[in-house]
């Protein structure tokens, strides 16, 4: 019998998201590896079920755009590894994609050097960005605000609103859904530790007003399940 071979060590799965138990700063860090960057599509987009619901997050996106209107620059932040780039681009919009993550950033540029439309991507923190004021027509700033608390979510939203003309589109993720009541029945027994933050109706409109800006519509992702809505929002003009 010859040698036994030993199989190569196989490499670790790298999470998609940081864990919840971890703050803000160490969540910015997570998205700066160089690893997470690398393997963020793979986890994110990996099953159909995913794709899914990537699509119907996209569908309800289009609904909020289409309330808008002479929206031709728009800035993307946080737009990772460009998730929905070259959705956008295929609308007609002229994108900026900017991360606090260049590693993230750089496997976005890399698979669309050269796209017609894309303005390039800037590195950046959302609580303050390198923009002069008025700078782009509108922001979009999806899967982000599930990260940060309320207070820093309204310093965020007057950033964005400073920079921007007239169009500030966020999502968030809401309590009306069974997840919620399920979470918080298993709370309430000691069954989990988990974070597992949503917000009201009213606290969005609180913190949409506190930044200055006027709430304009909100847009469900899934009417019956998911826990994700589309906002948008206007700088007031005059």
């Amino acid at each position: 019998m010859g040698p036994t071979q030993s199989k190569p060590a196989s490499r670790a799965p790298v999470k998609s998201s940081p864990p919840g138990d971890i703050d803000y700063d160490a969540r910015k860090s997570f998205y700066r590896s160089k690893d997470v960057a690398e393997d963020y599509d793979r986890h994110r987009f990996k099953s159909k079920k995913r794709q899914r619901r990537n699509v119907r997050k996209w569908r309800a996106i289009q609904k909020a755009l289409a309330l808008t209107e002479g929206v031709e620059r728009l800035l993307d932040i946080p737009c990772g590894t460009g998730r929905f780039t070259d959705e956008l681009l295929g609308e007609g919009y002229r994108v900026i994609g900017s991360d606090i993550s260049r590693e993230m950033m750089e496997v976005g540029l890399r698979e669309r050097v050269g796209a017609k439309g894309l303005l390039g991507f800037v590195q950046s923190d959302a609580e303050h960005l390198p923009f002069p004021d008025d700078a782009v027509d509108c922001v979009l700033c999806i899967r982000f605000f599930l990260h940060v608390d309320g207070p820093t979510r309204v310093r965020i939203l007057r950033e964005m609103k400073r920079a921007s003309r007239r169009w500030v589109l966020v999502d968030y993720r809401h309590r009306y859904t069974l997840r919620w009541a399920l979470w918080r029945t298993r709370q309430a027994l000691g069954r989990t530790s988990e974070r597992f933050e949503r917000v009201t109706r009213a606290q969005i409109e609180d913190e949409i007003e506190a930044a200055g800006l006027k709430l304009v519509k909100v847009v469900p992702v899934e009417l019956a399940f998911s826990d994700k809505w589309i906002v948008l929002a206007e700088v007031p003009q005059g």
